[in-house]
């Protein structure tokens, strides 16, 4: 009888370690993919990275797609990235998402065309990721099947993204920041990463590949109908924005006003009121400071 009753307490102490062995890995799990998680730093990042700007065209349905973006490729349709299993990214896990952002590979191994600025997004730190995964995954889901891209030949054919990526993973891979700077390492950040900034203002090749990404001396017109032309935001001061000082710049992405008191056209409005008017003054200070140094010359 007590032979019985000590293996049954022996079981009962194994069947209680293991239980406690799971619920150990369990914690671990969500802890590592949910605890670091901030909602308000989610959607401060969502639209600073233009999510929002690019995916939303019916501020109604945000995030359900459909914007369009007229270039001389063709145009290219946001698509719906809401938790929608069936017409968003419902189906994605956070390490699909990552892929998507840093790579510009969909989880089926589809290439995305670079108008999706996934060579900035590469250096995006992953709590923000997670940050901005968890923050869509909270969100209303919008069940709207987006029309695919209306793209000229031959730009059409996905396959030759594989090529230009090669080409581009070139020119990318040598752009290096270096500075003990840790403002200045912030505003990079955001410039370079959440904020993209070179996608619009860096000057490109004929195929449309970044020259420098470190170059935001602005680029002409693509095309004659379409009105893609981005200033100069170097620190050249006859050029570029080098007589502004670090207020008037901050002033500026929070509201849209120039220096001279004109206010910003085309494009750029959508990204102050959907974008950088999100961020923190603390933050814009270090974009304007990192916009001013002999790094962005």
């Amino acid at each position: 009888m007590v032979t019985v009753i000590t293996n049954l307490e022996k079981r009962k102490t194994n069947f209680l370690l293991k239980l406690n062995y799971t619920l150990l890995i369990f914690l671990i799990y969500f802890v590592t993919n949910n605890i670091a998680f901030s909602k308000e730093r989610g959607q401060i990042l969502a639209h600073a990275a233009g999510c929002f700007g690019c995916h939303t065209a019916n501020k109604d349905l945000p995030y359900s797609g459909g914007y369009k973006i007229n270039t001389k490729y063709g145009t290219f349709i946001s698509p719906n990235i809401t938790f929608d299993k069936k017409n968003g990214i419902g189906k994605w896990n956070l390490e699909e998402f990552t892929r998507a952002l840093k790579h510009g590979i969909s989880p089926k191994g589809v290439p995305y065309y670079p108008v999706f600025p996934y060579n900035w997004y590469k250096e995006l730190k992953n709590n923000d990721i997670n940050d901005i995964y968890n923050y869509l995954r909270s969100i209303p889901i919008q069940s709207i099947k987006q029309s695919n891209h209306k793209l000229k030949f031959p730009y059409n054919f996905r396959a030759l993204l594989w090529m230009r990526s090669k080409i581009e993973y070139i020119f990318f891979s040598n752009n290096q920041f270096n500075t003990n700077n840790e403002i200045e390492k912030q505003g990079s950040y955001i410039v370079k990463s959440i904020g993209h900034c070179g996608a619009c203002h860096s000057p490109r090749t004929f195929l449309s590949i970044v020259k420098n990404k470190n170059d935001l001396s602005g680029r002409p017109k693509s095309h004659k109908k379409i009105n893609d032309e981005a200033p100069n935001i170097s620190n050249n001061k006859t050029k570029g924005i080098g007589s502004w000082d670090e207020n008037d710049i901050v002033f500026f992405l929070q509201t849209g006003f120039k220096p001279d008191g004109d206010y910003v056209e085309g494009h750029m409005t959508g990204i102050i009121e959907d974008g950088t008017s999100y961020l923190s003054e603390n933050e814009l200070k270090a974009v304007s400071k990192y916009l001013l140094s002999q790094h962005n010359k």
